[in-house]
């Protein structure tokens, strides 16, 4: 019985480090999605009711939702470059880390 006391606590803290990483992973996911979705609405916002193809990525953008943001829209005669950021953190019990950080994605799509 002391041998679990001793291993369970560790065996906790692998659990959550665990859980937090796939949060952390699925908005990592997220982001690179969004930001391909709102790369290809760009591009193809020439075509539709909305010719502002920055306008068109920040829609794409604010229909993925949970708290994602465009950073930046660079159109040119040939490509659309898009950015979209998310902010991230990791609070681990018992241990002083406390990691944070901006989750970024940048996609460049070639206008058909």
């Amino acid at each position: 019985m002391v041998e679990f006391a001793l291993v369970l606590p560790v065996l906790v803290m692998l659990m959550i480090a665990a859980i937090q990483f796939g949060i952390v992973f699925k908005d990592w996911i997220s982001v690179n999605d969004t930001a391909r979705v709102a790369a290809r609405a760009a591009v193809v916002a020439r075509f539709g009711t909305q010719p502002d193809p920055c306008a068109a990525a920040q829609a794409a953008v604010a229909s993925a939702g949970g708290g994602l943001a465009l950073e930046s829209c660079t159109p040119s005669a040939k490509y659309v470059t898009v950015t979209v950021e998310h902010p991230w953190s990791v609070s681990l019990p018992l241990i002083p880390f406390s990691g944070g950080g901006q989750l970024t994605s940048v996609v460049t799509e070639r206008l058909e």
